[in-house]
């Protein structure tokens, strides 16, 4: 089968909730992570034939974001493009989407990109079709009802990961520690500017001028255990998950030019990495954060490999408990695993951070000088999503 590359990876800075990105489009975010991409590879949009694009928060986005991503980059329009959702994953599903046209043929040069604006998902109206004839009308929180309330459970994310500290016996201090250590990582990657050949700045013009941002913008310089400590829980009276130890609610994109080896090798491009395979498990919805517990060594052994050749992992931290429940399984050095932070520190724009975990998988192990990385993270309803990597 024909073997996929990727030849370019980059993403935008994370925006926080109502932060420095707030007025800037999930589309126009994919456009600036595309093109950079794209110029990283030194391909031109006229050779792109296939866009695949993850996103949760479409409504009030209009039709198809990636085929609007596509021509707004200047792609041909004989092209194709389309839209994912497999909630948190979604990133990642167009990238294992576009790899699988490349295998089969179908196209020899694919983006995937992973996009998301939490900041403007709109609030809905359900039922003003036929009108409000008396009493009062229910606004509805799209980013709520769309994706952070499990739509088999009808409760909050944020209570699967109760139910995963209560079955794994995971403390609020070892939350917290986490919590913090995640926070700690990203700010001292900010400081080393380890993100500079990851991220592409977003420029925003103003009345003022132009407004570039460069920086993640979720992590906490002033964090610290006892402020942690101090929060009250967020999803359960008793409970031990708090807004401190769970991901951000954040905005973002990143993207990934693939194309066969062959079409890279008659393009005198050289790849940064070889994607050698993807695995999809699902789990239970009420206890969805352990779904990378079981589709890690499930992309692994479909990579011919076994856990003692994987030298890095990036596993999204979508809450303390989550992540903590599956290093109980998986038992990780965690000198291994989000050297630079995670969906804690650094936020979590869903829609994006699944691609945004390869892209920041794939410079991790180069300045690593490691083979083989997995990338992974849990989804909302159970369908967890891996991929493992190999340096090229």
């Amino acid at each position: 089968m024909t073997e996929v590359v990727i030849v370019g990876a980059k993403r935008t800075p994370i925006g926080d909730f109502l932060g420095k990105l707030k007025d800037v489009s999930a589309v126009d975010l994919g456009v600036i992570a595309v093109n950079a991409a794209l110029s990283q590879a030194g391909v031109s949009p006229d050779q792109v034939q296939e866009v695949a694009c993850g996103m949760i928060y479409k409504a009030g986005v209009k039709g198809n974001p990636g085929r609007q991503i596509q021509l707004k980059c200047g792609m041909p329009v004989e092209g194709y493009a389309y839209t994912v959702d497999q909630q948190c994953g979604s990133g990642m599903k167009a990238v294992e989407l576009a790899s699988q046209s490349i295998m089969l043929g179908k196209t020899d040069i694919a983006v995937a990109v992973g996009v998301e604006s939490m900041t403007q998902a709109p609030y809905l109206l359900k039922n003003a079709r036929e009108g409000f004839r008396m009493g009062h009308g229910e606004m509805v929180d799209s980013m709520l009802y769309d994706g952070l309330i499990c739509a088999m459970m009808g409760y909050h994310m944020g209570l699967t990961a109760e139910n995963l500290a209560e079955k794994y016996q995971i403390t609020r201090q070892e939350q917290d520690e986490l919590a913090l250590l995640s926070h700690q990582r990203a700010i001292a990657a900010i400081d080393k500017q380890v993100f500079a050949d990851e991220i592409v700045p977003v420029k925003i013009e103003t009345r003022k001028g132009t407004v570039v941002v460069d920086t993640d913008e979720h992590p906490r310089r002033d964090i610290s255990l006892d402020k942690l400590t101090a929060m009250k829980p967020a999803f359960k009276k008793t409970g031990t998950v708090t807004a401190g130890n769970a991901s951000g609610v954040n905005d973002g994109a990143a993207a990934l030019v693939l194309m066969s080896a062959d079409k890279a090798k008659e393009l005198g491009i050289k790849p940064l990495a070889r994607l050698v395979s993807t695995a999809n498990v699902g789990v239970a919805p009420e206890v969805m954060g352990i779904g990378p517990a079981y589709s890690v060594p499930k992309a692994i052994k479909l990579a011919g490999l076994t856990a003692d050749d994987i030298g890095y992992y990036e596993i999204n931290e979508a809450f303390a408990a989550q992540f903590l429940a599956v290093n109980r399984e998986l038992k990780l050095d965690m000198a291994k695993v989000n050297a630079n932070g995670s969906g804690i520190g650094l936020g979590h724009p869903v829609g994006c951070t699944a691609a945004r975990i390869i892209v920041s998988l794939i410079y991790e192990m180069q300045r690593r000088d490691v083979r083989y990385g997995v990338a992974s993270l849990c989804v909302g309803g159970g369908p967890a999503i891996a991929s493992v990597v190999e340096k090229l």
